[in-house]
């Protein structure tokens, strides 16, 4: 079991160490909202490599967890779970929940390949929550599954 802990604050102000800031989005190529939204006003060049991301793959990006460097703060690697094909909450919860569990394991896997993450702290806001509708609880469970430790950030 992972361990999750909760901090109230400003995510994108926790300070300058190595962090993965995870959150969930989906494959059509739009950081229109929520903690998506205020990634790209902050880290543009993370957003257009989303975009371009997306206009490759489209839909093949479902479950898959993309890594993101930034340019102004090398301290941090944004971590995109597409959680969904299309943004909205008029998608079914288990849908969602069934590729954040995959995403999180392409996470995963991703961090056990490439050693240089380990020294990585893992936050995130409560993803699929906001936009996506997803009762948290459900997502917490996936989250403590995964054995990772992450710190989740509230307002």
């Amino acid at each position: 079991m992972g361990t999750i802990t909760y901090f109230k604050g400003n995510i994108l102000k926790v300070g300058n160490f190595p962090r993965i800031l995870l959150h969930s989005c989906n494959c059509n190529g739009s950081w229109g909202g929520g903690i998506a939204y205020q990634l790209a006003l902050q880290y543009p060049d993370a957003e257009e490599e989303y975009v371009e991301s997306c206009e490759r793959h489209v839909v093949g990006l479902l479950g898959k967890c993309k890594l993101l460097k930034t340019k102004s703060d090398l301290n941090l690697i944004i971590g995109c779970l597409f959680t969904a094909a299309f943004g909205g909450s008029d998608q079914d919860d288990n849908y969602i929940l069934k590729y954040t569990k995959t995403a999180f394991d392409n996470f995963k896997s991703q961090l056990e390949q490439d050693k240089k993450l380990s020294n990585h702290k893992i936050i995130m806001p409560k993803i699929n929550s906001g936009i996506f509708g997803v009762p948290w609880e459900q997502t917490e469970k996936i989250l403590k599954d995964s054995g990772l430790d992450i710190t989740v950030y509230v307002i």
